[in-house]
């Protein structure tokens, strides 16, 4: 999985398409407020908002890989 990242204000999105075009994770990295640090989200359309996977990074690169893992993380605990 390598999702294509796109760059709007100051945050980062993007979405893993599945093999038959339906998107199947959104995930999303934004600076904090205090400027100390990068927070990501990744969550599957339809789902609870409450199942969301997040967290903190210190670096913009170190937030993408992260959301990027628990994505690939999810895909291999759900069939």
């Amino acid at each position: 999985m390598q999702p294509r990242w796109r760059k709007v204000d100051n945050a980062l999105f993007a979405a893993v398409i599945n093999g038959g075009g339906q998107t199947r994770y959104h995930l999303i990295v934004e600076r904090l407020p205090n400027g100390r640090g990068w927070d990501w989200t990744v969550w599957r359309p339809g789902d609870e908002p409450r199942l969301a996977r997040h967290g903190m990074a210190s670096s913009v690169a170190e937030a993408m890989r992260a959301a990027e893992a628990a994505a690939g993380d999810w895909d291999r605990e759900v069939p």
